[in-house]
């Protein structure tokens, strides 16, 4: 019988619950009274789990139980696997709490002979699992939430995709799926044969309806399907929400309401989220103790990992997991100031983008030191080839995908081998790894016997950045590459916070990145804003707003944009704004097409988008109050470049950024907070209009004196030679 919190019935099943020899289906409603949702419904046939597909409409129960039809959906189905020797079979309902209640229970005949399928060997994520869930929902008993990972560790499940007269697919969303900043990014697309497709709607759970973007360009569709209704406009993005207290794995339903009214489920997709983003919060901070409690109520639930698994758990948890303190700052003996070298830089490209430019910055600087050689190393071109080659400086373009992603230590070795070979490390005293992308280098620089740099740009652990990107074994080695460089070198202390457990050898450091204030000074002096805005198109008394840097979830323009909306709200009409996206890609980016979307369909007057450019000075110059948005960031340039312009600056405080101003030199707010931003935009202005510009003045004044490359530049280079003064062990 169903508690009193639940009312269900099944309707579609076996007859006289005879379980046939093969896939069967079950169908049902479920409804409650007392405001529970179901979100999840899970299927026991004797001891086999099955996950099913709830929240499918039901117009009829939905007006009976509350009025009104509409989400949250009450229908659901199951497809059942047979399952030999089966008595029982069972329903449960997950509600929008995480937690399961059983609904139904019956005897069942089972007629099939297949035997029940073996659950996969155990891994390290089901005790990871386990963890994430304990943290995400630590009022639940460990117990239960410990049979919860291990049921679901070897739960059947299945998929829904379109089929006809439908056609479409989903894009970028595997078995494990990418979670930015507690968001999903979903694009594919979507076309029917006989009627046009007027929305589309995603849900992760079942209350919270996610609308979609669709009728993008898709020009290929209608080549591959001819004769489709749009299919010419069939691609669809989304940024979604992803609930934190749910139960894993996830569904992701997508339905598309046809022109007859009719809606129709198109897509089911099943699958673990990964937070990639260097600001997750899905695990605890790291405690030996808590590991060790989710690994005896793991084991208590069934779930049998041994040393090995064990063992690899901890280590995903231990680089994981938030740092519980940063490492010790040390500082380095004083460098002999005279001693050049021959140095390697490696990049993991030649591309006008962040860490490359600094990797340009910093070869030029060195092979103009007396005595200095610098080479430089790349897997892939790029337009920064010609800037390096036209000063002298030779450029080697080699393949590191056999180093990068080699599956196994055996084939690691010998790509080191064939790579190392190579005369371009002859005679090398130094090898500079620009990014955790070429931390291969350094795993090179071990082999030849040579002292190494890891320079880190990135805010983010190893084992989250590459999650989706490369196989196990082959983070490990990058994780390995922390701790086999002479020194690894960060630009903000904070930065160190994601990889402080690879940090024990006490061979981290700090040393901020540079701006060229020389070059900003002569760009200012020989542009004036009026002439910049002239070109751009822009009016000459409007009050600018520009974000600057290109457009990617980590820069989190989309907050910037719901910051806009509010500050209109807050501002005359009267008040002559503009708003600036500088940065926009080339091509399809479902990222950028959200962005046009919500500009298309929101009233958000003044604003609009650059494309990606070589000469972003020009739009520091020409705006009144830069706005950096980003959710990550370890240390922008971006923010030392609008202090340098002396524009004043709005900008989220995380990572590295409040190591570059303090709260009188711009406004500082927390990261994916819109009506903070928006506040803070608001208090800009304000002091704009007044002409009070003190907190651009202090952070001018403080970026040109402690982040200038005539101060800065010098100092890696000491760094570089305390790196080929250390014996190499």
């Amino acid at each position: 019988m169903a508690p009193p919190d639940w009312q269900s019935a099944i309707e579609i099943h076996p007859v006289d619950w005879v379980c046939p020899t093969g896939p069967f289906w079950l169908a049902g409603w479920v409804t409650s009274a007392a405001n529970l949702v179901p979100v999840d419904v899970r299927a026991w046939l004797g001891p086999r789990p099955f996950l099913g597909l709830c929240g499918l409409p039901r117009p009829d129960r939905e007006a009976a139980a509350r009025g009104q039809a509409g989400p949250p959906h009450a229908g659901f189905t199951f497809l059942i696997q047979p399952v030999s020797g089966a008595r029982t079979l069972r329903i449960e309902v997950c509600d929008q709490h995480g937690r399961w209640t059983e609904i139904f229970h019956r005897a069942v005949t089972s007629s099939g002979t297949s035997a029940p399928a073996p659950p996969p060997p155990p891994d390290s994520q089901a005790l990871l699992g386990l963890l994430r869930a304990r943290h995400a929902r630590p009022d639940e008993d460990g117990a239960a939430l410990a049979r919860e990972v291990a049921t679901a560790a070897h739960i059947g499940t299945f998929a829904v995709l379109p089929s006809p007269p439908f056609h479409g697919a989903l894009e970028q969303i595997a078995a494990v799926a990418a979670v930015q900043y507690d968001h999903l990014l979903v694009s594919g697309w979507i076309a029917h044969r006989e009627q046009r497709i007027l929305g589309l709607t995603a849900f992760l759970d079942s209350a919270s309806p996610l609308p979609l973007v669709h009728g993008l360009a898709r020009p290929d569709a209608d080549a591959v399907f001819p004769g489709l209704v749009d299919g010419a406009s069939s691609r669809f993005a989304g940024f979604l929400p992803v609930p934190a207290q749910l139960p894993r794995p996830l569904a992701l339903r997508i339905f598309a309401r046809l022109a007859d009214g009719r809606q129709e489920l198109v897509f089911l997709h099943r699958f673990q989220p990964a937070v990639v983003s260097g600001r997750g919060t899905d695990l605890p901070e790291f405690s030996p103790v808590t590991f060790a409690r989710a690994a005896w109520d793991l084991r208590r639930a069934g779930w049998s990992g041994g040393w090995s698994v064990m063992r690899s758990a901890w280590q995903e948890y231990r680089t994981g997991a938030p740092a519980h303190r940063l490492p010790r700052p040390i500082t380095d003996p004083a460098p002999n100031p005279s001693a050049a070298h021959r140095v390697v830089l490696v990049t993991h490209n030649l591309n006008r983008e962040g860490a490359p430019l600094i990797a340009c910055e910093l070869a030029l600087y060195l092979a103009a030191l007396p005595g200095w050689s610098v080479r430089v190393v790349s897997p892939e071109d790029g337009p920064l080839r010609t800037t390096l080659t036209a000063a002298g400086l030779p450029v080697t373009l080699v393949d590191a995908a056999p180093l990068l992603t080699a599956a196994d230590d055996v084939h690691h070795a010998r790509a080191l081998d064939r790579m190392s070979a190579d005369p371009v490390w002859a005679g090398a005293d130094v090898v500079i790894a620009n990014t955790m992308v070429a931390a291969w280098a350094i795993h090179l620089a071990a082999r030849l016997r040579r002292p190494s740099l890891l320079y880190v740009h990135e805010s983010v652990a190893a084992r989250r950045f590459f999650a989706l990107q490369l196989p196990s074994a082959a983070i490990r080695r990058i994780e390995q590459a922390f701790t086999l460089a002479t020194r690894v070198a960060f630009s903000a202390r904070a930065a160190q916070g994601a990889h402080a457990a690879l940090a024990g050898r006490g061979h981290f450091r700090v040393l901020p990145g540079w701006i060229e204030v020389s070059h900003i000074r002569a760009y200012a002096a020989a542009h004036t804003p009026g002439e910049l805005r002239h070109a751009h198109g822009l009016p000459a008394d409007a009050i600018i707003f520009a974000n600057i840097g290109s457009l990617l979830p980590r820069k989190g323009q989309h907050v910037f944009l719901a910051a806009i909306a509010r500050l209109r709200q807050l501002v005359p009409e009267t008040t002559p704004l503009r708003f600036l996206l500088v940065g926009a890609k080339e091509g399809p980016d479902a990222y950028t097409d959200l962005l046009r979307h919500t500009l298309a369909t929101q009233s958000l007057p003044g604003v609009q988008l650059f494309p990606q450019t070589p000469d972003a000075y020009a739009f520091f110059q020409l705006a009144d109050v830069c706005v950096c948005s980003s959710l990550e960031e370890a240390f922008p340039r971006v923010v030392l470049e609008a202090a340098a312009f002396g524009r004043s600056i709005v900008s989220t405080q995380v990572d590295g950024i409040p190591e570059i101003l303090a709260e009188d030199e711009a406004w500082l707010v927390p990261p994916g907070d819109a009506e903070r931003l928006a506040q803070a935009m608001f208090a800009a202005l304000q002091a704009h209009l007044r002409g009070d510009r003190t907190r651009a003045q202090k952070a001018q004044a403080t970026v040109t004196a402690r982040f200038d490359a005539t101060r800065l530049l010098p100092l890696h280079a000491d760094l570089i030679r305390t790196v080929a003064a250390v014996p190499f062990h």
